[in-house]
């Protein structure tokens, strides 16, 4: 089992929290594993760092106990820890599996822990019924796919060279949805073949589905 970060947080009360999440962030700042910019929908590093920075502000603002005051700060508290939760996603991606690379990201560890033999539960499926259908402007495209049970998330790529070469694909972005992913900025009459994989707390497959399609 390859290591995982680990992205449940406590209550919004916590007085560990802020200290954590700054930790976190100043850690991706300028992290050389995970060079930005960072795919949409992620935020940037100053993104992040502007957030929890708002929050630790709401954090002190409510320890008198005024309900209004603890309301923003848990409002604040949400928006830092559902971007944590998306960039650990990411940030496994990335890492594939390199602890020192998730050891470098601020995050604490999952503990490794041992299987029952028989099918790999560990490994996530192929996504299944996906496929590419032309968008409603010219130079865009959109791909389906069914939901994958196990993935927070789905990465896209995409290529116009000979789509059984690997160098030839780049990054499409990062997801939390598998269906109505419209891509954009493509050039008109060339052939683009895109690919799409699931990313949540088991391993991603090796891209198992490709679908191409003329853009217009």
């Amino acid at each position: 089992m390859q290591p995982k970060l680990i992205i449940a947080f406590k209550d919004p009360g916590n007085p560990a929290f802020p200290t954590r999440a700054e930790g976190i962030s100043k850690a991706l700042t300028g992290n050389t594993h995970f060079p930005e910019p960072w795919p949409a929908p992620l935020p940037s590093s100053a993104q992040l760092a502007a957030d929890v920075a708002a929050y630790q502000s709401a954090h002190i603002a409510a320890r008198p106990g005024d309900k209004q005051k603890i309301a923003l700060r848990d409002a604040a508290r949400a928006v830092v820890t559902a971007e944590l939760k998306r960039l650990a996603l990411y940030l496994e991606m990335v890492a594939d599996g390199d602890v020192a690379a998730l050891m470098s990201t601020g995050y604490d560890l999952r503990h490794a822990t041992v299987k029952a033999s028989g099918a790999n539960p560990d490994i996530l499926p192929a996504a299944e019924d996906f496929r590419v259908s032309r968008g409603v402007l010219s130079g865009t495209i959109t791909l389906h796919a069914r939901k994958l049970a196990g993935a927070g998330a789905y990465e896209v790529q995409t290529t116009v060279a000979d789509p059984t070469q690997e160098p030839g694909w780049v990054g499409g972005g990062v997801f939390t949805r598998c269906s109505k992913i419209e891509l954009s900025g493509l050039a008109p009459g060339a052939v683009v073949s895109a690919r799409l994989r699931g990313i949540g707390s088991h391993s991603p497959v090796a891209w198992p589905v490709v679908a191409s399609l003329r853009v217009v």
